[in-house]
């Protein structure tokens, strides 16, 4: 077997640890190593992690960085601590079914340099959740794809030297955007395979606030390139647009209530936009 490292970018995730931890250390594949990245957390999941060290079948090991320097640079350093060729990824509230990196190393044959599985939500009984269980879906459906447009960042496996020859991922991204940027660098040279046989599982629960605040930074532009007043008009539209077709789909699932939240980004997203560009 291919020896393969597995980091988790952490950020106060204290509450999802123990049962994403859980998952990793139940995983039929060997693992070389598990990674915690602690990206300046300010509650206990640096120690909840370490106790995993002593308890774990899988070496764990727990790196913190200096303060809160965002998503993708505790990727990066993770990237440049592992050991291994293979390396895979999970956020920090995906809990992996036990057979999740047996099936994305079986697609990461010679010919394929990156693969990511199907990511389903577990929590949807909320009208939050139910929002972002039908449009804010991170997965490709029940199929396999080849050469999708990217893999979502929240659970991969990827050829480390492909990585580095990408540059690894954007810090300017921060916390959104890194993996679609990381995918549009390498996917012309290198194919990228969807799997919906690798599982898992989104621990995440939303308020109304905390999801409009997540859809918002999913698709502003300002998350990989420098605001400006022509671009934001026209992240405006974007969301116009954007909004215009999910508000049609909640019509047409006769989902009053998810309309009623979806009318309500419009202008939250809008504002959002602006009030960014004036902050920076």
């Amino acid at each position: 077997m291919r020896p393969v490292s597995l980091y988790i970018p952490c950020y106060n995730a204290s509450q999802y640890l123990d049962r994403v931890l859980a998952g990793v250390m139940a995983q039929t594949y060997p693992l070389a190593e598990v990674l915690i990245i602690d990206d300046g957390s300010t509650d206990d999941s640096w120690a909840l992690a370490e106790a995993w060290a002593a308890k774990g079948p899988y070496p764990l090991r727990v790196i913190r960085q200096p303060g809160n320097l965002g998503l993708a640079a505790a990727r990066n350093t993770a990237v440049r601590a592992a050991s291994c060729e293979l390396i895979a990824a999970l956020d920090s509230d995906v809990v992996p079914a036990p057979d999740w990196l047996a099936r994305l190393e079986e697609e990461l044959t010679d010919k394929v340099s990156g693969v990511g599985g199907e990511l389903l939500e577990t929590y949807q009984t909320t009208l939050a959740d139910r929002w972002r269980t039908v449009h804010m879906v991170q997965h490709r459906g029940p199929r396999r794809v080849e050469r999708p447009p990217f893999l979502w960042g929240c659970n991969t496996l990827f050829k480390r030297n492909v990585l580095i020859e990408a540059g690894l991922y954007d810090e300017y991204c921060k916390t959104n955007a890194e993996d679609v940027k990381l995918c549009e660098a390498i996917r012309d040279r290198h194919l990228l395979v969807y799997t919906h046989l690798a599982k898992c599982r989104h621990l995440r629960r939303d308020t109304p606030g905390s999801l409009m605040r997540n859809f918002w930074k999913w698709y502003y532009y300002g998350c990989y390139q420098p605001p400006k007043p022509a671009l934001t008009l026209a992240s405006n539209l974007r969301h116009l647009r954007r909004l215009w077709g999910i508000l049609a789909k909640d019509l047409a699932d006769r989902d009053l209530a998810r309309a009623g939240l979806t009318l309500a980004m419009i202008p939250y997203t809008c504002a959002k936009d602006w009030m960014d560009l004036c902050q920076r």
